[in-house]
């Protein structure tokens, strides 16, 4: 027994040698495992060194280098998944034909209008003294004070005004006697009134008693309407005289003169200042109405034709895109300027919360009274591409194509198209800037993804 485990123990031990591996073996093994160490290492580092030297050149580019846009695509055609569509909230207008009247078109400048710009110089001098004066800006109404200018009279002006007052002096006393000549006059007459209203009452009674003739009757009665026609001339004359002397009085300079607005508007101009001397004739203020404009521009010879008094003209301004004015025309001018063959026509437009402010420039359009069919689209679909004008086109759900077109006359928020669109075809209106974003930089084109 104890034999039989003894071989089964030397077994196990030439069992276990046999396993293990040879020294040349594990050195091979041990030289294995290193160089796949040393193999993803410098994997690792390559990996890195590239991961630096591209961050380094895209710190480093030019910002022209950035921003060089994708390379031209010579179809125009344009993929905008249905999400981007959605996103940016895409709409599209189909190009219709529509008749449309002939345009007249010109940039003209806001004036003030006639009557509504004064210029304020009084006709006496003086210095400004008080606080009325107004400031720039300031809104005044028609006889409002502006100004009181203190005067005083020089010795030649105080001369001229005794010796004047000597003469009325002398006027007046020869006014007062004749007022009391007609005075008495007229007391006489009174009292020859009274006789013959008596004697003509008398010869009535007589001629009813068969006592007096119709001669006699007629006579007294003639001599009644006299009396009365004298008494009247005496009471005029007397009325007469009282009124002239009763406006005589002494001549003299005032002290003050008040300066009125002769219009209501906006106080654009001070000239002068409080304690300054002002000549007569001299400005002190300016002063503009706005509640009215006018708006001068050149129409060319060859379109005056199709003017007429009318014509409903529509003006836009920088300032304020997308509102529009309108007015009536005033005057077309008679002089054909030599060098642009163009006459200067006058517009009157209403302007009551002021928008419209004078030196202004005003674009102008009116209807000629002509027109005929134009293929019609809304303006917001049109986009500038280095100087010429493009839109996009649908060509299938996710398909646009871009297309240059030639653009007429505008009409308000629509503009006619001369060439490059067929009647029926669909253009994008608001998301057109987008797909432009994509036609250019196709990855980027989501970071824009915003609404027009």
């Amino acid at each position: 027994m104890t034999q039989v485990k003894d071989e089964i123990e030397r077994s196990e031990q030439r069992k276990a040698k046999a396993d293990e591996p040879s020294p040349v073996y594990a050195e091979r093994e041990r030289f294995t495992m290193t160089r796949n160490h040393w193999l993803i290492v410098g994997a690792i580092a390559i990996a890195i060194v590239a991961i630096i030297s591209y961050s380094f050149l895209r710190r480093t580019a030019t910002p022209a280098e950035q921003a060089a846009p994708a390379a031209a695509n010579p179809t125009g055609t344009v993929k905008f998944l249905m999400e981007q569509q959605w996103l940016i909230r895409m709409k599209l207008a189909k190009a219709e034909k529509q008749w449309v009247a002939r345009q007249v078109t010109s940039t003209g400048r806001v004036v003030s209008a006639a009557r509504n710009q004064a210029i304020v110089a009084p006709p006496v001098g003086g210095i400004i003294s008080g606080d009325q004066l107004p400031r720039v800006g300031q809104q005044v109404k028609q006889g409002q004070t502006l100004a009181v200018l203190s005067q005083k009279p020089t010795a030649a002006e105080s001369a001229q005004i005794a010796a004047g007052n000597a003469q009325l002096r002398v006027e007046q006393a020869r006014m007062d006697a004749e007022r009391r000549r007609l005075a008495q006059v007229a007391n006489e007459v009174q009292v020859r009134l009274n006789q013959a209203k008596t004697e003509y009452e008398r010869a009535q009674r007589l001629y009813e008693r068969k006592a007096y003739s119709q001669r006699q009757l007629q006579a007294a009665e003639a001599d009644y309407k006299a009396a009365q026609a004298n008494l009247a001339a005496a009471t005029e004359q007397a009325k007469a005289l009282g009124g002239s002397a009763g406006r005589l009085g002494g001549v003299g300079i005032p002290t003050s003169y008040a300066v009125s607005a002769p219009i209501s508007g906006t106080v654009v101009k001070v000239s002068k200042a409080r304690g300054e001397q002002v000549a007569p004739g001299e400005q002190i203020v300016e002063i503009i109405n706005l509640d009215t404009v006018w708006v001068e521009a050149p129409i060319f010879e060859k379109d005056l034709s199709y003017l007429s008094r009318q014509a409903k003209p529509v003006f836009t301004t920088a300032a304020y895109p997308g509102v529009e004015f309108s007015g009536t025309i005033v005057d077309i001018g008679a002089v054909i300027d030599e060098q642009s063959r163009a006459a200067t026509v006058t517009f009157e437009v209403p302007n009551r919360d002021r928008t419209l402010r004078i030196g202004m420039q005003a674009n102008v359009r009116l209807d000629a009274g002509e027109g005929g069919d134009a293929l019609i689209i809304p303006k917001q679909a049109v986009l500038d591409n280095e100087g010429k004008k493009i839109v996009y086109v649908l060509l299938s759900g996710e398909e646009f194509q871009r297309r240059e077109v030639t653009l007429g006359d505008e009409y308000g928020d629509k503009v006619a198209v001369l060439l490059g669109l067929e009647p029926g075809e669909r253009v994008v209106t608001q998301g057109a800037y987008q797909i432009r974003l994509q036609e250019l930089r196709p990855a980027e084109a989501g970071a824009h993804s915003h609404e027009t």
